[in-house]
């Protein structure tokens, strides 16, 4: 049955409807609640915490304000790895639910399972955060540019989209400088009121249409998935004339940030999960503009319950309010995945997006596509993949990156002829090899 057409998705359309302006007390009262529940029924259904909570001498009765979520442990997709059938609820055989997997870009996929209410809660959550953007998912015509396989007979016509009712799903593998006006040709003839995509899967045919010089104008870009870079949003909101909105969910989820038409800052909605800050000894981050590691603990999953969950992104603290009314907790931003950084030589951790793609440094220009992989310290090895006829020197790429990085890295360019993209359509511009648990 289609998720979207089912009693529970509605029922949550309703339900956030009705409490997105509710005040701070009563978003907290409601989170309590759901605590409770939640504890209560993974005592009876969740072998792993009815194990810990036995151990312990815990009940739902002892979770009574929304920190009491810290008297669980926090747990990491090994622990969950290693325990698989403890995380399911006792007696459900996992081939009879629906499940999806992490992207893996850690290097270890983890498969998530759930039943068919809470994919409707979570298609649910989406409807609500487009509503919020003033998008309707029913009624609006959009371009879905993410990731999706386009059938081989289309493609051998040139043709690098199809059609779903209102929607036009387009392909992220054939964007280039020879396909980029049939891209934007459709585009217009299309006539979309926004695009759904990925950062790494737009930000190449934005690159095409400000450097070919073509005109195209959609209102709202919806970003999620992956870490969005102040740079990357400029290069896209420059090429398509409109405003780029910034979503953050993961494949498990456990919580939801969105942006408002107010301001930048993601609003988590208090409604699908609690939402912690740590730092690396473990302590809420609490000061302004300090980063820390989002730690999350889901509602709405009873198949596959997560509590205290270490993501492994890091995102950026603030206590300020946006002026929309909803009070959420806020997050300035996210700074990637903790495998989105590199260890300079002197052990130092630095967030690699800001630097590559702030279009005011780093001129990629000639460019198609570029990874970085790290495996010692100190050094960087970059796979760049040329534009067909552009002549670039590795000591000029070379040179470029050392006047932002200084002289804490030891650059290596390879040159090479094509870069893989993820199963699920991401490309990932970092391979990070090193363990980097131990610098956080």
């Amino acid at each position: 049955m289609d998720p979207l057409k089912t009693p529970v998705f509605w029922e949550r359309v309703l339900f956030l409807r009705h409490t997105q302006f509710w005040p701070k007390e009563s978003l907290e009262k409601l989170q309590v609640k759901k605590l409770q529940y939640l504890v209560k029924y993974v005592s009876e259904n969740i072998a792993f915490y009815r194990d810990f909570l036995k151990k312990n001498k815990l009940t739902w009765e002892d979770f009574n304000k929304v920190e009491d979520v810290k008297k669980f442990p926090v747990i990491t997709k090994d622990d969950i790895q290693k325990n698989y059938s403890k995380f399911l609820p006792i007696g459900i055989k996992k081939d009879k639910l629906l499940h999806r997997s992490t992207g893996g870009s850690t290097g270890k996929p983890l498969t998530i399972y759930m039943d068919l209410d809470f994919l409707s809660r979570d298609k649910a959550n989406t409807e609500h955060y487009m509503e919020v953007l003033g998008l309707d998912i029913f009624n609006y015509k959009s371009i879905r540019l993410y990731g999706d396989k386009i059938p081989a007979e289309l493609i051998k016509k040139r043709e690098y989209w199809y059609k779903e009712d209102k929607k036009l799903v387009m392909s992220c593998y054939h964007i280039n400088k020879d396909t980029v006006r049939r891209y934007v040709e459709k585009i217009k003839e299309h006539n979309p009121v926004y695009i759904h995509t990925r950062p790494s899967a737009i930000l190449p045919l934005a690159k095409y249409i400000l450097s070919e010089r073509l005109k195209v104008k959609v209102k709202t870009i919806c970003c999620d998935g992956e870490y969005l870079t102040d740079g990357q949003r400029d290069i896209i909101e420059k090429a398509f004339r409109g405003i780029v909105y910034n979503v953050y969910g993961h494949t498990e989820a456990c919580t939801v940030g969105h942006s408002c038409k107010h301001s930048r800052l993601l609003h988590f909605m208090p409604q699908v999960g609690i939402l912690e800050l740590l730092d690396k000894d473990g302590n809420e981050v609490c000061e302004e503009g300090k980063t820390g590691e989002i730690v999350a603990t889901g509602f709405n999953n009873k198949m596959f319950p997560l509590i205290r969950y270490r993501t492994k992104d890091m995102a950026v603290y603030t206590n300020k309010k946006c002026k929309c009314g909803r009070d959420y907790k806020m997050i300035k931003s996210v700074e990637g995945r903790i495998q989105d950084y590199v260890v300079d030589k002197n052990k130092n951790l630095v967030p690699l997006a800001p630097a590559i793609f702030n279009y005011n440094d780093m001129d990629w220009k000639g460019i198609k596509e570029f990874k970085v992989i790290q495996e010692e310290e100190g050094k960087l090895l970059f796979n760049v993949v040329c534009e067909k006829g552009e002549k670039i020197t590795k000591r000029f790429i070379e040179d470029k990156i050392e006047q932002i990085f200084g002289n804490v890295f030891e650059i290596e360019v390879k040159f090479i002829n094509e870069l893989s993209r993820t199963k699920r359509g991401k490309f990932r511009y970092l391979d990070q090899k090193l363990e980097m648990s131990k610098y956080f």
